[in-house]
């Protein structure tokens, strides 16, 4: 499914991301920091604490990531699909120079594709920080950054994969959580930074804002090759290899998420591998040039559906509620695009910037001469760090 945000990666198995160390608070709710297992950290507290969505559950200090930073892994506080209290895990980076209370801006980065299972959520990774776009521009800055793992990786619960309102949630209330942290210096006014799945989160989350976040003061969204005409993007990928791999994640995430039966749209020959690939992580998915395909990836290529679930109910509602656009953005939107992208065909880029315009929102698109999918996250910091700067107040 090119509405899927992975490329240029490398695939690892779950259990290899799942046996980094790390420490933490041991305390469900105190925000002390103990040195406990990395399983510990992630675990979700019960019962959930009270207080509004950002409310910070625990921390635990992590390695500077670049010169005159600090960071923190983090839990906190968010909202589920259905309304529900639920936990979420991240990264805070923050300047070490001294700032002014509630003076500093954030930028909230929207990861890509990471897979759906715990281990691969990136603040658990041998190297966090990696995919943090922008980041030693940002820090330069005086700005905070904050990079959430998204609902389900990390923390209790399925993934929901390319589910916009999901991502948008966490992407939104870890803004909150900054806010909430006296270290940061974080002010209200945030940017919203993303590339492929990220992409659409970012897409979400400035569509979201105004009502689920109003305190907040949104000032501009970049959303580097959004997974974004998930239809299109589907029928682009599905007969790919990477589909295949983006497919199974879509698939097993919406079956877990919304008792969706795999059967209806899978060809039951094929079941076992769809949840052996689905079971994979991905690493380095906007700096790589490669794509690491097992042998359960080519096998099911062009060979794993049974129907097509853009078409098939109950399936195709999600990539309908799913689709950016459908409302507008407040703040200025820069879409950015690859001309070598062969996961997200760049006219469905252009078409989004059109619906966006359509709908009132002030939206650009900047294509990136030669940049493919994996390296387009990357790629965009130069166009995106300047958009930035121009809306910064």
């Amino acid at each position: 499914m090119r509405a899927k945000s992975v490329l240029s990666v490398v695939f690892v198995g779950v259990l290899a991301l799942g046996a980094v160390a790390c420490s933490s608070d041991n305390s469900s709710s105190d925000t002390t920091s103990t040195t406990i297992s990395i399983d510990d950290f992630y675990k979700t507290p019960s019962p959930i604490p009270t207080g509004p969505a950002g409310t910070l559950v625990r921390s635990e200090p992590m390695d500077a990531p670049v010169a005159g930073s600090q960071a923190w892994r983090v839990m906190y506080t968010s909202t589920g699909l259905n309304n529900e209290a639920i936990v979420v895990t991240g990264m805070v980076i923050t300047p070490t120079a001294t700032a002014a209370a509630k003076s500093r801006t954030v930028v909230s980065w929207a990861h890509p594709t990471s897979g759906i299972e715990d281990p691969c959520a990136p603040s658990r990774s041998p190297e966090p920080f990696k995919d943090v776009q922008g980041l030693t521009e940002f820090i330069a800055n005086g700005w905070v950054v904050v990079a959430t793992d998204y609902q389900g990786l990390g923390t209790d619960g399925p993934h929901p994969y390319l589910v916009g309102a999901s991502e948008a949630h966490g992407t939104l209330d870890i803004v909150r959580l900054a806010g909430n942290m006296s270290e940061t210096a974080a002010s209200n006014k945030f940017f919203v930074f993303g590339h492929s799945q990220g992409g659409q989160a970012a897409l979400f989350a400035g569509q979201l804002a105004p009502t689920y976040s109003p305190e907040l003061n949104l000032l501009g969204v970049a959303a580097a090759a959004p997974a974004g005409e998930l239809v299109e993007l589907f029928n682009d990928d599905k007969d790919t290899a990477a589909g295949a791999v983006l497919g199974s994640y879509a698939v097993e995430s919406w079956s877990a998420v919304f008792g969706y039966d795999t059967s209806t749209v899978i060809d039951p020959a094929y079941k076992d591998r769809v949840k052996a690939v689905a079971a994979k992580c991905v690493i380095g998915a906007s700096k790589s040039s490669e794509l690491s395909l097992g042998i359960d990836d080519m096998i099911l290529k062009g060979r794993m559906w049974k129907a097509d679930p853009a078409t098939t109910p109950p399936w195709q509602a999600q990539f309908a509620i799913n689709t950016p656009a459908q409302s507008p953005i407040a703040a200025p939107v820069l879409v950015l695009q690859g001309t070598a992208d062969k996961i997200i065909d760049p006219p469905t880029s252009a078409q989004l910037v059109a619906a966006y315009v359509a709908n009132g929102t002030a939206a650009t698109e900047q294509m990136m001469p030669g940049v493919n999918h994996m390296k387009a996250g990357a790629d965009a910091v130069p166009y995106v760090v300047p958009f930035f700067n121009s809306l910064a107040r």
